[in-house]
């Protein structure tokens, strides 16, 4: 009697197990899918703030598209609007606006470059650059839509691509644009327009279907209207393999309307107080060419520290100089904080040692990096929007060195 009491008892406590094992799963079940439809909500939610910022650009934009001097097709995407000019199978003009957004965005090049069908006579295609000696240019740089998913992909229309120089294209033409992506920085959302300067005498690209024009300058116009006074700078490079001296090429507004015949700013009544400035010198320029990487190929061995925030996620060596250094030692934690470039609180990238990890070094790093030329190497995080690498070890530091 006393061995069936013992078996009952042990029968409900494997039950009692195994029901409470059950209803763990079960509530873990519960929880995943709750998680997962909380993850789609929140997926739709950001889609839909990502469809009214789109959506308030686009407002913004409509307000000052140009004139030009003869009637062309104007085409209205999610981020910009632009002008095509058929006989020569590319855009008169690209407009856009780039937000602080940009300083955080993390998506990555798509490369799908392909027709533009919102073009009712249609565009050029690939055909048109294979092997021609030409780069596919980006009118509005592919970066400066790094925000938004579905405004990147459409920067790779046709419509928006010219025939640039390639020692142009990937040098001082990404240095500018750039450049332009670090005074969002300095002074937030600005408006940009780009284009070729067009005529009728200039050749072609001789293969293709479309017979795409070959154009001997560029310009690109930046408005800042964030200041009580709206200011602007301008600047017009030869389709020449230049080096980047964006004091030799710097023009006004005005001088560029004279060039191609577009009123720029025709609904906007203050526009003369801007287009005729050019004193670059009121625009603050980059330190140091190495913050002004080429945006057509990225090398993973030295990321510019202001490009790191393209590279979230990913194990890169990003270099740069160090500016200014911190050993927190009243906290617990006893950070130590070697700064990139500029100083707290504008240094664009951050490498963090905490306390407990001092003991891989074999000197200060407060001291020993202060100055230097360097390169550290890790995954790139964010901390309060601000790009950084946690280094554990003195082996993550190298001492930069050029190709």
């Amino acid at each position: 009697m006393k061995n069936l009491f013992s078996l009952y008892l042990l029968s409900i406590s494997l039950f009692s197990n195994f029901a409470w094992s059950q209803t763990t799963d079960e509530l873990l079940k519960n929880k995943q899918e709750s998680l997962e439809v909380q993850q789609e909500k929140v997926s739709e939610i950001l889609d839909e703030i990502e469809d009214l910022k789109l959506q308030r650009l686009r407002e913004v934009l409509e307000k000052y598209i140009p004139q030009d001097p003869q009637k062309y097709e104007i085409v209205t995407h999610s981020a910009m609007i632009l002008s095509y000019n058929e006989k020569h199978e590319q855009a008169n003009w690209v407009m856009h606006i780039i937000p602080k957004d940009v300083i955080v965005g993390t998506v990555t090049r798509t490369n799908d470059f392909r027709q533009d069908s919102s073009v009712s006579t249609g565009t050029a295609n690939v055909d048109d650059y294979w092997e021609s000696g030409y780069d596919r240019g980006h009118l509005a740089a592919s970066a400066d839509f790094r925000w938004s998913k579905k405004a990147l992909s459409e920067s790779y229309y046709y419509s928006n691509m010219s025939p640039q120089v390639p020692g142009l294209n990937r040098n001082a033409w990404s240095d500018l644009e750039a450049q332009v992506r670090e005074w969002v920085v300095d002074y937030g959302d600005l408006i940009v327009i780009t284009g070729p300067v067009l005529n009728d005498t200039l050749p072609k690209i001789p293969q293709g279907s479309h017979r795409v024009s070959i154009p001997t300058a560029f310009f690109k116009i930046i408005v800042d209207m964030n200041q009580v006074t709206p200011r602007a700078i301008a600047f017009l490079f030869p389709n020449k393999n230049v080096s980047y001296q964006p004091n030799k090429y710097v023009v006004t507004i005005d001088s560029i309307e004279n060039l191609t015949g577009i009123n720029f700013f025709p609904n906007l009544p203050d526009a003369e107080t801007f287009e005729s400035q050019s004193d670059l010198s009121k625009w603050k320029l980059s330190n140091t060419k190495l913050n002004q990487a080429p945006q057509v190929v990225y090398d993973l061995d030295h990321v510019p520290t202001r490009q790191a925030i393209y590279f979230l996620g990913k194990e890169c060596n990003v270099c740069g100089k160090v500016i200014a250094t911190r050993f927190n030692k009243s906290t617990k934690t006893q950070i130590t904080y070697i700064n990139f470039d500029e100083p707290y609180p504008n240094t664009p990238f951050t490498a963090v040692i905490f306390g407990k990890d001092r003991i891989n070094f074999t000197y200060e790093p407060e001291v020993y990096l202060k100055d230097k030329m360097i390169c550290v190497y890790g995954m790139v995080q964010t901390y309060k929007g601000k790009p950084q690498i946690i280094v554990n070890d003195e082996k993550q530091f190298s001492i930069y060195k050029t190709k």
